[in-house]
């Protein structure tokens, strides 16, 4: 996976230079949006990792550019406390998920494995050929954390939609944000508290294990609903687990939000579907993608 870092100071960029080098990644860097402008034209990344404010040209004004290109790289913005009105903006504008400044280790190399993961697995898949305006079906997975990635190959292959390759990432990545959050904290029960103090340790895959030692979840099923119109596509997503109360949600589209929100799947997702609710108990979300006309 090629990663394009994109970050004016000096310090901040060594960083995460070494991060990325040491764990194998192939990578470029540059000091500003206009350079990182050049460098995606010919390295084409499969992730760029921008800061915001730069000299002449900004990370707003970079993402533009390369959403303009219809281009399926994913985007991840880093933001600074205060700069919480850039990130939101930047999201608007098709970034596909954000990094708190100062930038750890594990939340930043957690984030490059999942999309390292999807970008191997949409790279592999055949795209689908000619076009069905109608279509419904009903998958049953098992609760494995490790199939995640064929999971969201095998609904995307199932689209048969005609969209921009940035829209199938910002639907990949969005499916995965909702598919991760029903396995973890719906089927295993998985608590935040949990799931932060395993992710500061390094400890995820014992987290996973430990839970799918008890039978009760181990045996719960995620069923995904996908619904095919020729105005729109739309997935349902239900696990087993005992919900939640989905209405004390706090507004996604509120500034003051961005930096102490724990459900960040639930934030990101919002930004990269049309329409997003969750229904009953808070074990089912439906997502939907409007077609343009």
């Amino acid at each position: 996976m090629k990663v394009l870092i994109v970050e004016d100071d000096y310090p901040s960029r060594e960083y995460l230079i070494n991060l990325i080098g040491l764990e194998g990644f192939d990578f470029k860097a540059a000091e500003n949006g206009k350079e990182a402008l050049e460098i995606y034209k010919y390295y084409d990344p499969d992730v760029i990792i921008s800061d915001i404010q730069m000299p002449y040209m900004d990370g707003l004004e970079l993402l533009s550019a390369i959403r303009k290109d219809k281009s399926d790289t994913i985007f991840i913005i880093t933001t600074a406390f205060g700069s919480e009105d850039y990130a939101i903006e930047a999201l608007r504008r098709g970034a596909n998920n954000y990094l708190k400044k100062p930038i750890r280790k594990n939340s930043l190399l957690s984030l490059l494995e999942k999309y390292k993961s999807l970008v191997e697995s949409h790279k592999l898949a055949e795209k689908a050929q000619g076009r069905i305006i109608k279509k419904d079906i009903l998958f049953e997975f098992d609760t494995n954390i490790s199939h995640i990635p064929a999971i969201i190959s095998q609904l995307i292959s199932e689209m048969n939609v005609n969209l921009d390759d940035s829209e199938i990432t910002n639907i990949e990545l969005g499916l995965d944000e909702l598919i991760t959050n029903a396995l973890e904290h719906g089927n295993l029960a998985i608590s935040f508290n949990e799931k932060v103090e395993a992710s500061n340790n390094n400890t995820m895959q014992e987290l996973y294990a430990q839970k799918m030692k008890i039978q009760e979840y181990a045996q719960r099923k995620l069923r995904v609903y996908y619904k095919l119109r020729p105005e729109y596509c739309e997935w349902l997503i239900e696990d087993e687990g005992k919900g939640f109360d989905w209405r004390l949600i706090p507004d996604p589209t509120q500034s003051t939000q961005l930096m102490e929100l724990n459900g960040r799947g639930i934030f990101i997702t919002h930004f990269l579907f049309d329409e997003m609710e969750y229904l009953g108990k808070g074990n089912k979300v439906r997502v939907r993608k409007n077609f343009k006309n």
